[in-house]
């Protein structure tokens, strides 16, 4: 076992370029510097919400180590030093961590004890991997980065939410909370030093350039302040703001291998750095930041929080040739037409009537459940934090019911009233009405078939929510008009839904 030596704590003051007349600072402080018998070449940093972080460390000699932030040992397993990188996170939501590790071409979840929960193979090998609760449902979600320059962010059911190729080879891949939005973005950086943010639906939000031959990256998260910490091929990290601005530097005894980064729970300026260097030593530094953001940062901010709103406004079609667009783009790619911004999307609204519509069938549901159903149910890619908007909506009196642990639980059960009930002759209209609609088109209006068969629009809604939700039917709804994806058969479509209103109207 590696032996411990607490050097003297240091106390740095970093300062760099002035920013509006006020030079800016950190603190730092070595905790301490762990000799190792072999290098270790992946870090990761566990946040728990209970108790206090921990260290998970890969090295060379096949040991998975696990530290506190002071750098004491706490526990050593062997495990085999053919997976690439590690990262830690309850991908199942039950309040149990998993290890997601890339091995070759594949990314590999298991429990604690080495059980596998599951496993993906991939067309190239894995370079990075992170795991965090992205959308507030307590499952984590798995971001990696393979070696052919794609990335790749997946639910915890295995379903991949965005897939992207990036331009230059990925040096690292990360999870965290940029634009003070509830969901998470996806930092990635590159070989060469750049910086790209990206929603969790793939979209860009911003680049900055890093320096140019990148190794090692990482998040410094204080509050609404970030700062990134880059390494090269040098005995050196930089540190950058987050207007792609250089603030200082950190010495260290060696080349960095690998950096984790975690803050001090509950303290906004508090954080620590985990830094692995090629002379076999691990470093445990902590930070406090003693600047607020500058003008130009707050104006960075502001700016990707306008390009986040907005990109996710704009339609995912071209509305002049149809063709796929990134919302990202002003242009459509194919006709050269300017994407329009769409009104407003009421995210809470449309969760509400879909949790309605749900809870219809279901008197507890787990978060994780919820959040698949809603996935399927949403028109498109929309940000939202399960657990957020379900406490908003119980605290406003928009939903009856209460969050028990990783569980929604109704109140009292949710019925549509008598008289919104459909007729028996209504329901019968159905087929007829909506096969001449559909013919050729794959979509309708909503309010053209209440009117022309009788069944009222807020059941028509209520009904095609459950299919989607349930798996039985494939579409998405486009304002007021309903659109099948193309594989779905539209007699089935007409038959399951015919089915489930005549089972309401009984």
């Amino acid at each position: 076992m590696a032996t411990v030596s607490i050097a003297a704590l240091r106390l740095i003051w970093l300062s760099s370029k002035l920013h509006e007349g006020v030079p800016v600072t950190m603190k730092l402080k070595e905790v301490s510097r762990v000799q190792l018998l072999s290098e270790a070449y992946s870090l990761y940093v566990r946040q728990r919400p209970q108790g206090s972080a921990q260290v998970f460390s890969l090295d060379y000699a096949d040991k998975l180590k696990i530290y506190d932030t002071s750098g004491s040992v706490k526990s050593s397993t062997n495990w085999s030093s053919k997976v690439r990188c590690i990262a830690v996170g309850d991908v199942e939501g039950e309040g149990d961590d998993a290890l997601v590790g890339g091995i070759a071409n594949r990314v590999v979840v298991v429990d604690r004890v080495g059980k596998p929960i599951w496993k993906i193979e991939l067309e190239s090998d894995v370079v990075g991997c992170d795991a965090r609760d992205v959308d507030g449902d307590d499952a984590a979600e798995i971001a990696v980065a393979l070696e052919n320059k794609r990335i790749i962010l997946w639910n915890d059911d295995k379903t991949a939410l965005f897939s992207r190729v990036m331009d230059n080879p990925v040096a690292d891949i990360w999870l965290e909370e940029m634009t003070g939005s509830p969901e998470l973005e996806v930092v990635v950086a590159d070989r060469k030093g750049n910086l790209v943010i990206l929603t969790a639906a793939g979209y860009e939000i911003r680049r900055m350039k890093l320096g140019n031959d990148l190794r090692v990256f990482a998040v410094l998260s204080f509050g609404s302040r970030k700062l990134f910490v880059t390494g090269e091929n040098s005995n050196a990290l930089k540190v950058w703001d987050i207007d792609g601005s250089e603030t200082g530097s950190i010495e260290l005894s060696g080349k960095p291998r690998a950096l984790a980064t975690g803050s001090l729970g509950g303290i906004s300026d508090m954080a620590y750095l985990v830094v692995s260097t090629d002379d076999k030593k691990l470093s445990f530094w902590q930070i406090q930041d003693t600047d607020k953001p500058s003008r130009q940062e707050k104006v960075t901010l502001q700016q990707m929080e306008s390009t986040r709103t907005t990109i996710y406004k704009r339609a995912i079609k071209c509305g002049n040739c149809g063709a796929p667009a990134l919302p990202e783009a002003k242009r459509c790619g194919s006709c050269g037409a300017i994407l329009e911004i769409s009104a407003e999307y009421k995210i809470e609204e449309f969760v509400k009537e879909c949790i309605d519509s749900v809870m219809s069938r279901h008197e507890r549901i787990k978060l994780k459940d919820l959040d698949r159903i809603l996935r399927r149910t949403l028109p498109k890619p929309v940000p939202y934090n399960l657990r957020m908007n379900l406490q908003t909506m119980i605290e406003t009196g928009d939903i009856d019911g209460y969050i028990e642990g990783n569980t929604f639980v109704r109140a009292q059960e949710t019925e549509l009233r008598k008289e919104d009930l459909p007729t028996t002759e209504a329901v019968e209209n159905i087929p007829d009405v909506l096969m001449s609609l559909l013919k050729g088109e794959q979509r309708f209006e909503i309010d053209v078939l209440e009117s022309r068969t009788g069944v009222p629009r807020k059941v028509l809604r209520h009904t095609l929510m459950i299919l989607l939700g349930e798996g039985l039917v494939e579409g998405y709804f486009s304002g007021d008009e309903f659109v099948l994806n193309q594989k779905q058969d539209a007699q089935e479509f007409v038959r399951r839904l015919e089915s489930e209103l005549t089972e309401l109207s009984s």
